[in-house]
């Protein structure tokens, strides 16, 4: 009796281990795209045992699997990955520090925003390739402890410069020698750091060094090139591999000191005033490029050196794209103010320049393509995800092929960062980052733009979305009072998440910070009214330059709105006495001003700064307000007697008034304190 109990437990057990599922995710009937061969298999099942891809079988076999998606003849990719992403900067105005984003999970905010603006497209990798060091601890905390809800993270720390006599912004780093710059590569390497990036301003004795000590210690340099201090070509030799941006290749041809005068003389433009007519003139420098056969020479020398060293190039299409107004879905290096256009201004004969340098540019991408420089995606925008689809999109109009702008995608950044061997293919014993497409870019390459599946570590993500980042997006597009009633019923629709105190808080920063003022006045009333118990504080300087902003923009009545509105909500921000004196100015006149500037003067609550007062002074001179300027001008003359430049922006105040006397007594002084101001020696021989 007791052999026949035995023998039947045993059944059981082999009965229950049979009907176990041998896989955790399946998905069948897809085709496959080889990111090694460009071809597609078809009629294929994807295996999935936990995060990894444990077998790739015909649709025929069988299989048991705890949860089937039935691919229906889709198209299959590997997740995609963008090689030049800004995190922090991008997605926070005022994020250098991370414990001031501590409060309502501030933190966990702004990491959602990197599954809000990349998974969510299919980007289920990004590399960061520039933060505040301040920040470095956490994100290599998120990099070393990936998650399915959020893309792969790999940092490059900050953007390594040579140490210059300025202010370096937060994600700059500098190093004092080439000594400096090995400490800093050692430093980097004992924190498990991957890769570390060199940038333009990197003098060529301490890039040699740290490119050296970054083979001894195996980290992988990215660089960014475009200053005439080291060549593409020079970085080669030093061994670097990794470059930033096709349109970096200009300066390793050419001298922009030289060329750069004479490309604007070509097309008939200024020098670039705005980030997007920086990025214009990147793309006019094709078509100068064009018109110089001896230069284009040198441009095609050094694809075939690169192409022969193994260098790989990012793209930042689409940057340059918007720009130039090729593309769909606007993007720029920098997202304030806030926009859906370029801030560009050129004729119709110069655009339609510009769209021919455009061409050339493109026609220069395929060439250096064909001639086999590894191209991948690297969008360096904020809206990264959605622009690195766009960019595959104007890569096939340029002429590559679906298979060609794929593998860019996929395998082309992930062999760059040398991520390969778990990601960039379909392959058994790869990480499970997948695509299911719903419509087949090979049928028309606009369904990239199509709803997808993403699988990240082997499980289907499902995007948590939220009311807080969507309303940003919205009061932008419709409009504050739209924007608030779609909040309001927004908040009783079970697709959102519960409103969080941190997404509400960032949407009003940004709105502030992108210069939308009635839009933040609405959304910080939304705040208010649903966390009347919280409050937080805005960095005086953003604010301050907000203001500015508006005063040059002439919008005096929103300005005066918005100084109220700052003062009432945020009270603990640095105030800037600067912007005092102009606030009291044009609202009661001069003596008003004068009397904010003797009264806090000397106040601790105001910062008091030369730059500003002079800016303040130029404001008014340059609205014909000479008068006001003057009465600025002697202000910061008063607060900053030493300074040779106040006593230049004060006779050039006095000339314009038509004052002579006064005018050629304050370039004397000028002149007195700096014997070398060219700009008082020519007002004095004028006079």
């Amino acid at each position: 009796m007791k052999y026949f109990v035995f023998l039947a437990t045993l059944a059981m057990l082999i009965l229950t281990c049979s009907n176990k599922p041998d896989y955790d995710l399946a998905i069948t009937n897809v085709k496959i795209f080889d990111s090694k061969t460009k071809t597609v298999a078809i009629n294929k099942t994807v295996l999935i045992k936990a995060d990894t891809i444990a077998a790739i079988i015909d649709v025929d076999n069988s299989f048991s699997a705890k949860q089937t998606i039935n691919g229906n003849n889709r198209l299959l990719t590997p997740g995609f990955i963008d090689t030049h992403v800004h995190l922090i900067g991008n997605y926070g105005v005022d994020a250098d520090l991370p414990s001031d984003h501590l409060e309502d999970d501030g933190l966990k905010m702004i990491r959602d925003l990197t599954a809000y603006h990349y998974l969510n497209y299919g980007v289920t990798t990004i590399i960061d390739m520039g933060q505040p060091e301040t920040w470095m601890d956490l994100t290599l905390n998120w990099q070393k402890n990936p998650e399915p809800h959020y893309p792969n993270l790999y940092i490059n720390g900050g953007s390594i410069v040579s140490d210059e006599d300025r202010r370096q912004p937060s994600h700059h780093i500098e190093v004092m020698n080439p000594e400096d710059g090995r400490k800093k590569v050692r430093d980097y390497a004992a924190k498990g750091m991957k890769y570390m990036k060199l940038y333009s301003k990197l003098r060529k004795p301490d890039y040699e060094a740290m490119a050296d000590e970054a083979k001894k210690q195996g980290i992988i340099i990215n660089s960014h090139v475009d200053n005439n201090v080291v060549t593409i070509g020079e970085a080669m030799d030093y061994g670097v591999k990794n470059f930033e941006h096709f349109f970096t290749l200009t300066p390793s041809v050419l001298s922009y000191d030289d060329h750069w005068p004479l490309m604007n003389e070509k097309f008939g433009i200024k020098m670039n005033s705005s980030i997007d007519e920086f990025a214009a003139q990147m793309v006019f420098f094709f078509g100068y490029i064009k018109t110089k056969p001896e230069i284009e020479a040198k441009l095609f020398a050094l694809f075939d050196k690169m192409a022969s060293e193994g260098a790989t190039l990012s793209s930042a299409l689409n940057v340059l794209a918007s720009a130039s107004g090729q593309s769909d879905f606007f993007t720029s290096f920098e997202y304030f103010p806030i926009r859906n256009s370029p801030m560009v201004s050129y004729s119709e004969a110069q655009q339609k320049q510009l769209d021919d340098a455009y061409q050339t540019m493109t026609n220069y991408l395929k060439i250096a393509y064909d001639k086999g420089v590894s191209l991948r995606i690297g969008t360096d925008c904020r809206f990264g995800g959605r622009a690195l689809l766009s960019e595959l999109i104007l890569l096939n109009k340029a002429g590559f092929s679906i298979e060609d702008v794929l593998q860019m995608a996929t395998l082309n950044g992930y062999r760059a960062m040398d991520l390969d061997k778990n990601y960039g293919s379909i392959e058994v014993g790869k990480k499970a980052d997948l695509l299911l497409f719903e419509k087949d870019p090979f049928d028309n390459v606009k369904n990239i733009l199509s709803e997808k599946t993403v699988i990240k570590d082997g499980q289907v993500f499902m995007l948590k979305k939220s009311v807080g980042h969507e309303l940003m997006q919205l009061m932008i597009t419709v409009g504050p009072e739209n924007g608030k009633n779609w909040f309001v019923n927004a908040l009783s629709d079970d697709t959102y998440g519960e409103l969080e105190s941190s997404e509400l808080r960032n949407t009003v920063k940004e709105l502030i910070g992108g210069g939308k003022i009635a839009e933040a006045m609405t959304a910080h009333e939304l705040y208010i009214e649903h966390f009347p118990n919280r409050t937080f504080t805005i960095d005086g300087t953003i604010l301050t330059n907000v203001a500015y902003r508006l005063a040059r923009e002439g919008k005096t009545a929103l300005l005066a709105k918005f100084h109220e509105f700052n003062r009432i909500n945020f009270p603990e921000a640095q105030k800037f006495l600067g912007l005092s004196v102009y606030m009291a100015i044009i609202n009661k006149g001069i003596t008003a001003g004068e009397v904010e500037f003797e009264k806090n003067r000397n106040n601790p609550e105001y910062k008091l700064d030369e730059n500003e007062m002079n800016g303040v002074g130029y404001l008014f001179l340059q609205k014909d307000k000479t008068k006001e300027a003057i009465a600025v001008f002697k202000m910061n003359v008063s607060a900053f007697p030493e300074s040779w430049n106040v006593y230049d922006s004060l006779g050039e105040a006095y000339l314009t008034d038509g004052n002579k006397m006064l005018a050629k007594k304050n370039y004397l002084k000028s002149l007195e304190l700096n014997p070398e101001n060219n700009y008082a020696i020519e007002a004095l021989k004028k006079l």
